[in-house]
């Protein structure tokens, strides 16, 4: 198999590469905006990324519960929790009535130094403005 190489103003760079980056993209603007990304909106963001900004990744959505979901992804994301790039805060949901633990709401924080590339600038644009909606 050959390796897929993509570019939207930078470098050519392989596109596991591509989505590692796009990833800690997400994460510092959101720390920039003062913001959280849960599993659900970095999903959801990944999603528009392919489909409003034609940023073809090959995330492969598919629907589920809480809207489009990439298996592949969450495979990038948990491989940079593992690295140490990424932490992860949970916060129990409880149900309001019975008040027991119904799941766990997930925030993803960069934790490594990132410094977006001039050439970022419309894409960390496109992130902010997801934010606000």
């Amino acid at each position: 198999m050959h390796p897929v190489y993509f570019n939207i103003g930078l470098p050519v760079m392989l596109i596991e590469d591509r989505i590692y980056r796009l990833i800690r993209l997400l994460l510092y603007t959101a720390k920039e905006e003062n913001t959280e990304v849960t599993a659900t909106k970095l999903q959801k963001i990944f999603f528009l990324l392919e489909k409003e900004k034609g940023v073809e990744l090959g995330l492969e959505f598919k629907p589920w519960f809480f809207g489009p979901y990439s298996p592949k992804l969450q495979d990038f994301i948990d491989k940079l929790i593992e690295i140490g790039e990424v932490d992860v805060e949970e916060e129990e949901v409880r149900d309001p009535l019975s008040g027991e633990t119904i799941g766990y709401k997930r925030n993803y924080v960069l934790k490594s130094e990132f410094t977006p590339e001039e050439e970022e600038k419309e894409i960390e644009t496109f992130f902010r403005d997801r934010f606000q909606e």
